[in-house]
């Protein structure tokens, strides 16, 4: 399964389900980063927000990270030459994963807490499960259930308003068409770009393209909502410079860096531990360093949705 980043899903990557190299230190250090880096980018656009617009932060990190994996692509020799009908499938993933997935992700940002949107977002595996299974791809009982599982997962969380943010109670079903838009455009691209075989690329090109026309179109319409207006760069703080760094070279670049590492040195299975590992890490800090509540309802939800996750992503059904 191929995944990006965002506490989010890398295209452009392919694994073997049969790779079974052993587990060193420099894979321990890595997956364990991973970890960290990837559930902490949740945490990083909430605080983000209390100095940027959404989309500012959208196309902002992914312009810079989209450049400097252009140039590292380019002068590290990774840059082949692309099919016309594969630069479609990538400039429309863009879109999908970075202008609507990043972009919707954003937004509800400012609704539900960071630890909520990650959870949330973790329903990925099971989307795909449905969309693959519309292809003609018919899923085992294990993934149908881990299906069934996430889904009422996130029913119990789109049942709960007192969840959203304080005095965002009243927003929250916008909230959580935000993040709906954001987890289903997301793996629509993923799924696009796995059955048209365009995953065949350096990750550096692929994502480079992705992120780059994704931030395009988010910087149009965010250029037309005048979003340019509320930003006044000299009169930010330190910390939002600190936190936006964060993203674009961590969070994007070292992120990307780690999980190519990753698809090569270990078995995708390992790899795909992140999804739910993730969520874990975001709703802890959400709640070490925002105070976000830890509400028994959350923790339910978490549960089913995480142990959906597990139960797809260790199935040893071929695909």
């Amino acid at each position: 399964m191929n995944k990006l980043f965002n506490g989010q899903w890398l295209v452009g990557q392919t694994y073997s389900m049969t790779n079974e190299k052993a587990i060193g230190p420099r894979v321990v250090l890595a997956l364990g980063l991973l970890y960290l880096i990837w559930g902490s980018t949740f945490l990083s656009v909430r605080i983000l927000l209390e100095f940027l617009p959404p989309l500012v932060i959208t196309y902002s990190r992914n312009f810079t990270a989209g450049f400097l994996l252009l140039i590292w692509s380019i002068w590290g020799g990774h840059w082949k030459k692309m099919s016309a009908k594969h630069w479609r499938v990538h400039v429309q993933a863009g879109i999908l994963l970075i202008s609507l997935g990043n972009g919707f992700m954003s937004l509800a940002g400012s609704i539900v807490p960071s630890g909520f949107s990650s959870v949330f977002m973790a329903l990925g595996p099971s989307l795909l499960v449905l969309f693959f299974w519309l292809d003609g791809r018919h899923p085992s009982l294990r993934k149908l259930t881990g299906t069934l599982l996430g889904l009422i997962g996130i029913l119990v969380l789109m049942s709960q308003k007192s969840l959203a943010i304080q005095g965002k109670e009243s927003e929250f079903m916008l909230g959580m068409f935000y993040l709906s838009v954001a987890v289903i455009a997301w793996n629509v691209g993923v799924f696009r770009v796995q059955i048209t075989g365009a995953n065949s690329y350096h990750f550096t090109q692929v994502c480079a393209i992705q992120m780059l026309f994704g931030a395009f179109v988010v910087f149009c319409f965010s250029t037309l909502k005048g979003d340019h207006q509320q930003v006044e760069l000299l009169h930010l703080p330190m910390k939002a410079y600190a936190v936006f760094g964060y993203l674009a070279l961590i969070g994007s670049m070292l992120g990307f860096s780690l999980f190519g590492f990753l698809s090569k040195a270990c078995d995708a299975t390992l790899v795909s531990t992140y999804t739910y590992v993730n969520p874990i890490i975001a709703l802890y800090l959400g709640f070490i360093i925002l105070d976000e509540p830890l509400q028994p309802i959350l923790l339910i939800a978490s549960f089913l949705i995480l142990f959906a996750v597990v139960l797809i992503s260790t199935d040893k059904q071929k695909s």
